[in-house]
């Protein structure tokens, strides 16, 4: 297969095809709070990290479960149309994670993607960090881990102003998160 040309990486025809996630996104949530013991926020201004970063197509949502020691999780609509979210206290991913051209994603292939990765924090399979490495360097580090033991781990460089942030901030620099709490 033929590598795509490089306008390709800077042009997005279609995010419309996009459109799907939000609507799929709103059921899943649907579905965590009904099957798990999580307290639901709705509104704007739950993650301004998060949403200062993007257009908002509607209001950000965040699932809190009652065990301190799970993953909250909150998702931020975009108006590309696209998804972000937050697991537990650093981990921020896109859906689409580009949505360019050349990277030909789907919106089928994104929801297969988000909910791999919400089984995998429901169940207590996600671990995330920030590492500082003997050159003073820091990285943030998360990994998600699926039930046949197959794993998707990436870290991010941080640039020192964040770095500092984070590692004032937080009491601790590492978390292996729990699984979810079932509802009774």
């Amino acid at each position: 297969m033929a590598a795509p040309p490089p306008e390709a990486y800077s042009r997005v025809t279609n995010p419309e095809r996009f459109a799907p996630l939000h609507e799929i996104a709103a059921k899943l949530l649907n579905r965590l709070e009904r099957d798990f013991d999580v307290e639901r926020a709705e509104g704007y201004g739950l993650d301004l990290e998060l949403e200062q970063r993007y257009h908002l197509a509607r209001p950000t949502v965040s699932l809190l479960p009652h065990d301190p020691g799970a993953a909250p999780l909150v998702l931020a609509f975009s108006s590309f149309p696209g998804l972000h979210f937050r697991f537990g206290r650093w981990c921020m991913l896109a859906f689409p994670s580009c949505g360019c051209d050349a990277c030909q994603e789907s919106a089928e292939m994104e929801i297969d993607r988000l909910t791999s990765i919400v089984n995998d924090v429901t169940a207590g399979r996600f671990r995330e960090a920030v590492r500082i490495r003997p050159d003073g360097d820091v990285w943030l580090e998360s990994e998600f881990w699926s039930a046949d033991e197959r794993s998707t781990r990436q870290s991010f460089r941080l640039d020192p102003d964040r770095a500092q942030q984070l590692t004032a901030q937080r009491d601790r620099l590492s978390h292996d998160w729990n699984p979810w709490p079932k509802r009774a």
